[in-house]
């Protein structure tokens, strides 16, 4: 990067967003929030390793808080906050964009 160059400013959102799972997590909050790690898990069939990943990341950048409760099993309930609704108003956008104008996949590059 030159210096003094700015940097894009849709760098960090494409970073989280662009992670596996990310978008179809969002998804699943924005159809039913709060939700619990085992719907979230069972709805996606996401590996829980890479849903807890995604869900921890979420937290610690202010899009959604974990909730435990001190219950018989233990219940954790994930919530978007509205820093989370913000954003998926935003995805909104994007979605009513792609439907309105499609695009054929793109061709994967073969090294």
């Amino acid at each position: 990067m030159v210096s003094g160059e700015e940097t894009c400013p849709f760098q960090h959102a494409l970073e989280m967003l662009g992670r596996r799972h990310s978008l179809e997590i969002l998804w699943a909050l924005q159809q039913k929030s709060p939700r619990r790690f085992t719907d979230i898990k069972r709805a996606l069939g996401v590996n829980p390793v890479t849903l807890s990943e995604r869900l921890s990341e979420f937290q610690a950048c202010g899009v959604l808080d974990r909730s435990v409760f001190n219950e018989t099993p233990p219940r954790v309930d994930y919530d978007l906050t509205a820093k989370g609704r913000d954003l998926l108003v935003l995805l909104d956008h994007l979605a009513k964009w792609s439907k309105t104008y499609p695009v054929k996949p793109l061709a994967r590059a073969t090294v």
